[in-house]
């Protein structure tokens, strides 16, 4: 941690003479390929609303506090631009984000991975010298830190013990590793109240062998006792494990913004995303028909207490809704 706290309050401190003649062509070739990438998935993806939010609000994001926290390390910019890679392939394959598992085939990290080991020489061949590609490619340079950002964000203490292990041999790669997976969190935590109404009545998409919600809890609007404890506390907990109901869910989704809100490195940048305007996009009837509407909120603590309001027992909503206050006031509870 002592290294993503660097990263954080590095900020302008961070002009370490750049090693390698070709780094800032890789860069630039990767971000104008990854930009057209994007534009080309907008328009594929224009019925998806989930895929539209990656691309619209969650890549931006991720992409802009990494721009905030490390404005002169080009190369965390890139792994946090491309860290969720195979997000695409895995919504065209199965329609959803579910990976069935850290590891699996369908894992969004596995997934990515493999696919920018695969394009991204493609993408710098006509470009770059080869030897530039290859030199990038070993441990340490451009493309194997942005390929493990890819596989590894998120995942310490998780999974890919040996891949942790060969990345602390190279510390400025596990540093980016570990600052994206940091970011990611932020912002998974300060945008993920806009998919999570959404997500509960798509549960057809979510609901899989080993997942949080048991079919006949589905129209429950209880948070468990252990949840609301465990979001009080705003310490990690296993979502899988814990989560029986929806709102359990939801209170899940706010916990990773009310950590980030108590842990002193992260706690400023995330409250200023908590002030920003957001929309909740989700399903209605209109005229017989299911159709998506969005409501705009002033702020994410007002649209989770929205959530909070309209998925949930008015006592559990306002013991949420308490809670979430505290942490965002005070960064703790009072």
């Amino acid at each position: 941690m002592d290294r993503v706290e660097k990263i954080f309050n590095q900020n302008a401190e961070n002009k370490a003479e750049r090693k390698e003649f070709f780094q800032d062509e890789i860069e630039k070739s990767l971000m104008e390929n990854f930009y057209e990438s994007l534009d080309l998935q907008r328009v594929e993806f224009a019925g998806d609303q989930d895929m539209l939010f990656k691309l619209n609000c969650h890549y931006p994001q991720v992409y802009a506090i990494a721009q905030k926290i490390a404005p002169d390390n080009k190369v965390l910019q890139l792994a946090a631009a491309y860290h969720d890679y195979g997000r695409a392939f895995q919504y065209r394959e199965q329609g959803d984000f579910n990976d069935c598992g850290i590891g699996s085939e369908h894992d969004h990290h596995v997934v990515g991975y493999n696919k920018f080991l695969e394009d991204a020489p493609k993408l710098l061949s006509k470009e770059l010298p080869e030897m530039a590609i290859e030199d990038s490619l070993k441990p340490g340079g451009i493309l194997y830190t942005v390929g493990r950002t890819i596989l590894l964000h998120g995942l310490r203490g998780k999974a890919f013990e040996a891949e942790f292990a060969e990345l602390s041999n190279y510390p400025e790669a596990e540093e980016v590793v570990d600052a994206v997976s940091l970011i990611d969190d932020i912002a998974n935590g300060t945008q993920c109240v806009d998919y999570l109404l959404r997500e509960g009545q798509e549960r057809k998409k979510n609901v899989s062998a080993g997942g949080f919600i048991p079919d006949e809890n589905q129209d429950l609007k209880t948070v468990s006792p252990k949840v609301m404890e465990l979001f009080r506390e705003s310490e990690s907990f296993n979502r899988n494990a814990e989560c029986k109901t929806y709102p359990d869910y939801y209170i899940f989704g706010c916990f990773l913004a009310t950590r980030n809100l108590k842990n002193p490195t992260t706690r400023e940048i995330t409250k200023s995303l908590m002030e920003q305007p957001i929309s909740i996009v989700s399903h209605d009837t209109k005229d017989g028909e299911d159709v998506l509407v969005s409501q705009e909120f002033e702020n994410v603590i007002m649209a989770f207490n929205h959530l909070f309001e309209t998925t949930m027992e008015e006592a559990d909503a306002k013991e949420a809704s308490k809670i979430l206050s505290d942490y965002y006031e005070f960064g703790e509870i009072r």
